[in-house]
């Protein structure tokens, strides 16, 4: 199976919670990009136009080896409304004003059309399976629970060995993984290190923020996906329910055979009908106790999310659905490709989907 063989394999659009209004103290622009990072595609209107960095507000990250269409938002400054960009791979498009910044709660969620090439015949099997399982629920309401995991892009270059070791206050280790995964800050830190050899910490400052709170918001969603990993496959193997694993870099991911599978786990959370789990911060009040358990396997504890050598890297709590449901899927099987079309909520993962649909128990 191949996916993202060009940008335009891998088609994402986001979709705001609501229209835009027709003046305000922010700028909306729509942002198109392609084989960019978003704050690649940052840097660089904060370089063309002059703004600060930290004025450009967006509603979540997108893939660089993508075609992506997202929303930015900028202080209405004079001037502003009138900013414009059409190049080859980034485009610049004012459509609107807000009355704040952009965030993660100004996102209702994102549209895909992915195509999926050299597929294999027991991937190709896999999908038409699942679809003829499913055909008359599509039909009904075109949605399908699966799991809220995390994918690959979270954990990539070492994000979670990195993340892992900088709250163990293992800092030299983390430059190490560092420099080990050729990251584009690597250079950073060997050169920092070169002039203030031994000063791991100092290196480490070297990095942006939002760098380094990727490396500890991997450790997070670490513990999030493996925890809901085991409590699908203990309740899988209690109730005799057909499932399979896929194994990723940091663990495993554990899928059912049928959607509706989905809704008989409510004992693993506590008899509850809302199936959600802790991102663990340094101020989560309650924790899951097989999170608990787990954190004590990695020899992490909460407070280990404070981080007073990096303090910018400390990350607070939140919550995590357990759960999606695909919406409006559309699948197309051609004779050299399957193209694939459907909306997720904010912050969930398209290729997760893509891994449920081309995989299964037979």
């Amino acid at each position: 199976m191949l996916i993202k063989h060009v940008p335009e394999d891998f088609i994402v659009e986001e979709i705001p919670l609501r229209e835009w209004d027709d003046d305000g103290p922010f700028v909306v622009f729509k942002l198109t990009k392609i084989s960019l990072d978003t704050q690649q595609a940052i840097d660089i209107l904060s370089k063309r136009f002059h703004i600060p960095d930290n004025d450009i507000k967006y509603s979540g990250t997108k893939d660089k080896h993508a075609y992506t269409t997202q929303y930015i938002s900028i202080p209405n400054r004079t001037g502003v409304s009138k900013i414009r960009l059409n190049e080859d791979n980034l485009k610049l498009e004012h459509v609107g004003y807000n009355d704040a910044p952009l965030s993660l709660g100004t996102l209702k969620g994102n549209r895909f059309i992915l195509t999926v090439r050299e597929l294999e015949d027991k991937e190709l099997y896999a999908l038409k399976s699942k679809m003829s399982k499913t055909k008359s629920q599509i039909k009904l309401d075109s949605n399908i629970t699966i799991p809220n995991y995390f994918d690959e892009q979270r954990f990539s270059s070492n994000n979670y060995n990195i993340g892992l070791s900088i709250m163990k206050r293992g800092y030299k280790k983390a430059v190490e993984y560092m420099c080990e995964s050729n990251s584009i800050y690597a250079d950073t830190v060997t050169i920092y290190l070169a002039a203030h050899p031994n000063d791991y910490v100092g290196a480490l400052q070297r990095i942006p923020k939002k760098t380094l709170m990727i490396f500890i918001h991997s450790v997070q969603s670490f513990i999030f996906n493996e925890v809901l990993s085991r409590i699908l496959l203990e309740n899988a193997v209690k109730k005799n329910i057909k499932h399979y694993i896929i194994p990723y870099s940091a663990g495993n991911f554990v899928f059912y055979e049928k959607s509706a599978d989905y809704e008989y786990i409510s004992e693993a959370f506590s008899g509850s009908s809302e199936f959600s789990l802790e991102l663990v911060g340094f101020n989560t009040p309650n924790m899951n106790h097989q999170i608990k358990y787990l954190m004590t396997e990695l020899g992490l504890t909460q407070r280990d999310f404070i981080i007073r050598a990096l303090p910018e890297a400390s990350v607070e709590g939140a919550i995590r659905e357990c759960f999606i449901k695909i919406q409006n899927l559309d699948v197309r099987i051609m004779d050299d490709r399957v193209i694939l079309e459907f909306e997720l909520p904010k912050a969930s993962y398209a290729t997760i989907v893509v891994k449920m649909l081309f995989n299964s128990t037979e």
